[in-house]
């Protein structure tokens, strides 16, 4: 099996980790991480969001704004307010969508071509190759098609694409609580933090 495809699918297909609460948890990186994402998105982030539960305090007719699942899983939808979204077809536990994706190691900033671990994305994939990515590994450009609700993807980053849409361009942050956890994977460190921008190609 190709090395490319190994490390794609250590990145994407993993048994779900189960998210949890942080209430009680004195763990400074995570408490760092979930600092570092909301300051980003509601600061240097473009747009700049805000908070779902602040948007009848907002004067935007369209506030841009990001979803919260306690404090590890965070979404922007950047086609939340695209024309006849809501006749586009919804991901439901049980649907199976095609997804293009590019995965960073998040540091509190907009990400950058040397903090991509995972992509399917030909865009994303030509930027790699001119910082030489070698050939053989065969990166496929196919998108990725799953399952909700069968494990085969990350259990937050699931959680994140529930109530999308065909159609959608999505942004997922993740601290690592909610990714991979302690676990080296790949290129990405232990207790790392991530950020998936995934388009939902089609959902069945």
């Amino acid at each position: 099996m190709k090395l490319i495809r190994n490390i794609a699918t250590i990145a994407v297909v993993v048994v779900a980790l189960l998210t949890s609460g942080c209430s009680n948890d004195t763990d400074t990186v995570l408490t760092s991480q979930q600092t570092g994402i909301e300051r980003y998105l509601t600061g240097s982030h473009q747009p700049r969001l805000i908070v779902e539960d602040d948007i009848g305090n907002s004067l935007d007719d369209e506030p841009q704004f990001y979803t919260r699942w306690g404090m590890n899983i965070y979404r922007y939808i950047a086609t939340y307010y695209a024309e006849g979204r809501d006749g586009w077809d919804e991901v439901r536990k049980g649907s199976t969508i095609e997804i293009v994706y590019t995965a960073y190691i998040f540091n509190n900033a907009a990400p950058t071509v040397t903090n991509m671990f995972a992509t399917n994305d030909a865009e994303s994939l030509a930027k790699l190759e001119e910082m030489g990515l070698d050939a053989e590994y065969e990166w496929t450009t196919e998108p990725m098609r799953v399952k909700i609700g069968a494990d085969e993807l990350l259990g937050g980053l699931e959680t994140a694409l529930k109530g999308c849409r065909e159609g959608d361009s999505v942004e997922v942050y993740l601290t690592y609580e909610a990714a991979y956890g302690k676990h080296y994977v790949g290129k990405v460190p232990s207790k790392s933090s991530v950020v998936w921008f995934v388009d939902i190609v089609n959902v069945e």
